[in-house]
């Protein structure tokens, strides 16, 4: 038994670290220290005042509690697991993760061991935390979360086939709970097994009809099935039940966004920011819009929260050395790392010059259809491709952000064309000279997001192909190159695909040619950044590169586009890219940009 002063300074202390007035808290544990203590009481105590210590910030005097805390009773495991908490805090992550080792080696607790793998993964140690999560499940197989922790690790690291497993082995443990039902949807939704996904998200709902989250997930379900009317009830309705919700704002802008209905969009983008300044993706899909409308400042600006995305994540984790912020780069080494599309990193890298104007040693690192081609961008001192390791460096970027840190606008946007070149050619290739020859593209790559939007069909060019005096040669590559020959016209275009290994190849097979035609793919920036000739036909409304209006955008000069009237139909710019083709002759070749 305590004495009942001794009680009355514990109780107090409780009470004031309840209350978070930290300092009385502290004051008062240590009064009660001071008196002789019952062990079971003493660890209590030091628990309690290490935590009152780590609450306050004192995270050394903390350390030091704790430390006397296993001196005092090396079985006590609230002790081993707040220790690492503070190492975390601090970022002393070995040591944390030394703790956490030595908690899981002498309590064999199941909460341990799923701290330690959610601590693993946090540490990008994807071997390490796998091997414990199944030493967990089979240390606790009757355990409903060790099935579930590694179900989650799957998901993860993406390995959603893996997952699905694990989290019905935790439905048969507990078919009463939701977790595990609601995960295995989102697993199945990134497997594109829809109907599987639907059917667990209404298993939660079966058990809790008032789940805000599994409707906000059953939204973006719908919404990824085309859906988008039932995508904006449930995700509206999971407003109605969480009007708090960041996520689900975010994502009912997100539907708007994705059927272009921007100004729908923005209402809820912004509210999710206003619950959530920080939201990624509604900070990025806010950056869309506004560079879609030419607010750049702004929009460069949000445009660097796509550095929290998870793609974007995966390509710079390796990197132990400093992302450029805008130090001096005189006598630097800077890479430049690729991220997004093809046709986004051949846009960009016209920023080259910029950072070689400061004084830097500049190399890139990118995808490898592409280093051949940027092999001979003024500037480059190197290109590596993203499959070779890590060249030395003093600062690495990526690419994108280039326009945010030289605080670029629609009227500093650089212009030095052409900023590619062919120095090589390799690829042979005979023209009809006394024919306007024309490179043709009807297709993006099926793995864009707006692939559906951008998708022409080579079927909706036939008009084009009677159009005297022309000769056609596809620059179409991957499965829809094979359109050639279901449409059954191989006597009306050359098929190039072949010889189209990556970008140079390609490049150099634009420049033999008078003039390309394409849709909105890499080939459009490829033609603009050789400065060639090429006509784009852009759908309603456009990529925000393209801009709304007109026939131009500021980032090419020698683009023409031919934009959509009416989303999704096509006859309006195909009969406008006719008619103009229909005004040049055999011999005028020459001027076809100025016409």
């Amino acid at each position: 038994m305590m004495e009942p002063h001794t009680q009355a300074f514990v109780m107090a202390g409780d009470t004031f670290l309840k209350d978070r007035e930290l300092s009385s808290a502290i004051t008062c544990y240590h009064k009660a220290l001071t008196y002789p203590l019952e062990k079971q009481i003493a660890v209590k105590v030091l628990n309690n005042l290490g935590v009152a210590y780590k609450r306050q910030g004192s995270f050394e005097n903390a350390i030091a509690i704790f430390q006397k805390g296993i001196e005092t009773d090396a079985s006590y495991p609230a002790f081993y697991s707040n220790l690492s908490v503070v190492y975390r805090l601090q970022k002393r992550y070995q040591e944390a993760l030394d703790i956490l080792i030595k908690t899981v080696s002498l309590h064999q607790q199941f909460h341990d061991y799923r701290t330690l793998v959610e601590f693993l993964g946090f540490l990008k140690k994807p071997q390490e935390a796998l091997s414990m999560a199944y030493e967990a499940q089979k240390r606790f197989p009757k355990e409903y979360e060790a099935h579930l922790v590694l179900g989650n690790l799957f998901a993860s690291f993406k390995a959603y086939h893996q997952a699905i497993e694990p989290y019905l082995n935790a439905i048969s443990l507990a078919p009463e709970k939701t977790q595990a039902y609601n995960n295995l949807g989102v697993a199945y939704k990134e497997l594109g097994q829809n109907k599987e996904s639907l059917e667990a998200y209404q298993k939660v709902l079966a058990l809790n009809p008032k789940d805000s989250a599994v409707y906000n997930n059953l939204g973006n379900l719908l919404r990824n099935m085309g859906d988008l009317k039932g995508a904006l009830e449930h995700l509206k309705y999971s407003i109605a039940l969480n009007p708090d919700y960041a996520d689900a704002y975010s994502n009912v802008g997100a539907v708007y966004k994705e059927a272009k209905e921007y100004q729908a969009a923005i209402p809820y983008y912004q509210k999710a920011l206003a619950l959530k300044p920080e939201h990624t993706n509604a900070n990025f899909d806010m950056a869309l819009i506004e560079l879609t409308f030419g607010n750049y400042e702004s929009g460069w600006k949000r445009y660097e929260h796509r550095l929290k995305m998870s793609e974007l994540i995966a390509k710079i984790h390796p990197y132990k050395t400093p992302m450029w912020r805008g130090e001096s780069l005189l006598g630097k080494t800077l890479l430049l790392q690729n991220e997004q599309g093809y046709g986004d990193n051949i846009m960009f890298i016209r920023y080259v010059s910029f950072f070689v104007a400061m004084g830097a040693k500049v190399i890139v690192r990118t995808r490898p259809e592409l280093v051949s081609l940027f092999a001979f961008v003024e500037g480059i001192d190197a290109v590596y491709s993203e499959e070779e390791a890590i060249p030395l460096h003093d600062y690495y970027l990526p690419l994108l952000s280039a326009p945010f840190y030289f605080k670029t606008t629609l009227e500093t946007i650089p212009k030095a064309f052409p900023y590619l070149h062919v120095k090589h050619q390799t690829v042979t290739l005979s023209l009809d000279k006394q024919r306007l020859n024309i490179g043709l593209v009807w297709s993006s790559s099926r793995t864009n997001k707006d692939f559906n939007n951008k998708y022409i069909g080579l079927f909706q060019y036939k008009s084009l192909f009677e159009i005297p005096n022309t000769a056609w040669y596809s620059l179409q590559v991957g499965e829809d190159a094979l359109e050639i020959e279901k449409e059954g016209l191989e006597d009306k275009i050359v098929d190039l695909s072949p010889h189209l290994i990556d970008f140079a190849a390609t490049a150099q097979m634009i420049q033999k040619l008078d003039l390309v035609i394409t849709m909105d793919t890499a080939v459009a920036h490829l033609c603009g950044a050789l400065h060639k000739e090429a006509w784009v036909l852009v759908p309603k409304p456009a990529d925000w590169r393209w801009m709304q209006e007109g026939d131009r955008t500021p980032w090419y000069e020698s683009l023409i586009l031919f934009r959509q009237v009416n989303k999704g139909d096509w006859s309006v710019p195909i009969e406008a890219v006719k008619t103009r083709l229909k005004s040049f002759s055999r011999n005028d070749k020459i001027g076809i940009i100025g016409a």
